[in-house]
């Protein structure tokens, strides 16, 4: 259009060449010119305006780190810096974050060896005498079996095996019990008794302790020994005559007796002011109680210790059927039919001989009371099986030999009391094992259960003390 203008403007012009004509086109000329000018200007201005001006986005797809295009030498190299890391660096594969992953994952591998290798050390104990026969070194095997049979005593509680780190017996009797690496020692109170391994019995010192327990055969020698052999006792047999300041010697239903009652810690306790310990007329002890029962001897007059012990779930079953038949716990045992029942109620009995042996006769056990009741034991205590019979009534003859007459009279009664005819017999079927009754009685009498055990042990172990004579050194 200014072209248009402009050519039109010159012909004019040209054509028009006089007086006020030509200055008039002229005048106007100009004026186009200068507007043509400022309409350009402004058109500038707003192009300008237009190019800062930013448009919506429309269908834009957002683009990830990688996809970030970078060229060599461009801006990428040094000034694309993002997340802390340089992009290019991201393209091409590197984790700034591997080494600080590489070194977490070795702490925890590491971390994970130590702690697999320690608890493999302590699991693999039980192994160690097994792999020490292959191994070459043979004091680092010494070791290992050495660590092995401490910590069986210590942390187990179980007698060590009858065979030490070297091949040589291992005698139960010379072993004293172990508990957190130290030996337990029998308690004071029980000073009064022989040590049975290293003092020889002999009657015109010592007197027979007889340890009762209950449903064990403990009344079957009492009755062996009041009434086939003769002998003086000092037992629950006085207990209604016993009284006075004096003691005496009882006689009736073809037994002796002394005027005291060992049945309670009362009349243990006069009988020690009478001095039964020391008194030459008493030939038997007997009691249940038997740290109060040691009491009543003195260093001159020592106390020789026996006991017979039956399984104690065998000894639980047999005793709940004798409450049955007795009238002073009628009351009691009427609503308990079972053994089950018996096994649930308060009546039942937890673990007797561990409580006796260890004078707890209430609360809660310990290992250190298992330890205790098996140091007294092996150290003061012949022990007997009902289980073993025949060879337990070989050793009480042998020390009833000392004390009594022999004759047939007396083998014959001895043998209808021990074998056929004793008394407090009740016949009951056996609990099975795994039962419910079985269970519990179980828990009741877990320590009992290895205390016996025990003392099988010792069983065996005691035979060579009546091979050649009780009394010999």
């Amino acid at each position: 259009f200014r072209a248009a203008r402009g050519a039109m403007l010159s012909e004019v012009q040209l054509e028009s060449s006089h007086g006020d004509v030509g200055i008039q086109l002229q005048e106007e000329q100009q004026h186009l010119l200068k507007s043509s000018s400022e309409t350009a200007m402004h058109r500038g201005v707003n192009t300008t305006r237009a190019a800062t001006m930013k448009r919506p986005r429309r269908h834009v797809v957002k683009r990830t780190i990688d996809s970030l295009p970078l060229t060599e030498g461009g801006a990428g190299d040094d000034t694309e810096m993002l997340l802390g890391f340089s992009v290019k660096q991201r393209k091409g594969g590197h984790d700034p974050y591997r080494a600080p992953k590489v070194a977490l994952a070795i702490f925890l591998l590491v971390c994970s060896i130590g702690g697999y290798q320690g608890f493999n050390e302590y699991g693999s104990n039980g192994a160690v005498l097994s792999s020490s026969l292959s191994s070459s070194d043979t004091k680092s095997d010494s070791s290992a079996e050495a660590f092995d049979l401490e910590h069986r005593e210590t942390l187990l509680n179980v007698p060590p095996s009858e065979s030490d780190i070297s091949g040589q017996e291992r005698n139960i009797e010379d072993t004293p019990v172990v508990l957190f690496n130290e030996n337990i020692e029998v308690p004071w109170q029980l000073s009064g008794l022989v040590n049975v391994f290293e003092e020889p019995y002999d009657p015109e010192k010592n007197k027979l302790y007889l340890w009762t327990i209950p449903r064990c055969g403990s009344t079957s020698i009492r009755r062996i020994a009041s009434h086939c052999l003769g002998l003086t006792m000092a037992s629950e047999a006085g207990k209604g005559d016993a009284r006075g300041d004096s003691l005496q010697v009882v006689e009736g239903d073809r037994m002796k007796y002394v005027n005291v009652d060992m049945s309670n810690p009362a009349g243990i306790e006069r009988a020690k002011e009478l001095g039964v310990g020391g008194w030459n007329e008493v030939d038997l002890v007997s009691s249940s109680y038997l740290y109060d029962g040691a009491g009543i001897f003195d260093p001159d007059h020592k106390g020789y210790m026996i006991a017979m012990f039956r399984h104690p779930i065998e000894r639980a079953v047999s005793l709940f059927y004798n409450l049955r038949s007795n009238k002073a716990y009628a009351e009691q045992m009427v609503t308990l039919s079972t053994v089950e029942q018996y096994s649930r109620s308060s009546l039942v009995e937890n673990n007797w001989m561990t409580r006796f042996l260890s004078n707890s006769l209430s609360g809660e056990l310990t290992p250190e009371h298992e330890a205790i009741a098996k140091e007294v034991l092996r150290t003061k205590c012949i022990i007997g099986l009902l289980q073993e019979k025949a060879e337990s009534m070989r050793r009480l003859e042998m020390l009833f030999d000392l004390k009594a007459e022999k004759s047939q009279r007396r083998y014959d009664c001895q043998e209808k009391l021990w074998y056929w005819d004793w008394p407090g017999k009740n016949r009951h079927e056996p609990v099975s094992e795994g039962s419910e009754a079985w269970n519990r009685l179980y828990e009741q009498n877990s320590f009992d259960i290895r205390l016996y055990e025990y003392a099988r042990e010792l069983f065996k172990a005691q035979g060579k003390l009546f091979q050649t004579g009780i009394t010999e050194e």
